[in-house]
């Protein structure tokens, strides 16, 4: 081997030594997020927060103030601002020091499927029973009727 492998070996052995601690910590952060959709979900830390459609430099101010805890998805995070997406779809900005990671239990409660029961379904019906559509029609007429008898033909009478 020569001088020059020699140096460039013991250069990577260093650099491994010296990054290799950081990364291990970095794994075994517990206050970092978790991979996975949950880590994206947010949820709004401030009393009211403003929600920009557009940036948070439009000309009209915020598009509407965001209460506590509503609950956003993650697109992408800045220094300022973050750019959000609301569970009701609509994308836009929020301030970065506004949010931060939601709780497994809001995910859970925002994203858990609403319960059906009996009543509820009865309730958001939208069919009034009294409509005169809704009635059930007679039994239909039978198919094979006989063929009806030919009137007998009269005479005609001459005028």
């Amino acid at each position: 081997m020569g001088i020059l492998s020699m140096k460039v070996l013991r250069a990577v052995s260093y650099a491994v030594v010296l990054i290799a601690p950081g990364l291990m910590a970095a794994c075994a952060n517990p206050t970092a997020p978790a991979l996975g959709n949950a880590s994206r979900y947010y949820a709004v830390s401030a009393k009211r927060a403003a929600f920009y459609h557009y940036g948070p430099q439009q000309g009209n101010g915020p598009d509407q103030r965001l209460p506590h805890d509503t609950l956003l998805t993650l697109i992408q995070q800045s220094f300022g601002y973050c750019r959000v997406q609301l569970m009701t779809g609509e994308q836009g900005y929020v301030a970065s020091e506004d949010i931060h990671p939601a709780s497994a239990e809001l995910v859970a409660a925002a994203t858990a499927p609403p319960s059906v029961t009996a009543s509820s379904r009865i309730s958001k019906s939208r069919l009034n029973p009294n409509d005169p559509r809704l009635i059930t029609p007679p039994e239909p007429l039978p198919l094979d009727l006989p063929e009806p008898t030919p009137i007998p033909e009269t005479q005609s009478s001459p005028h």
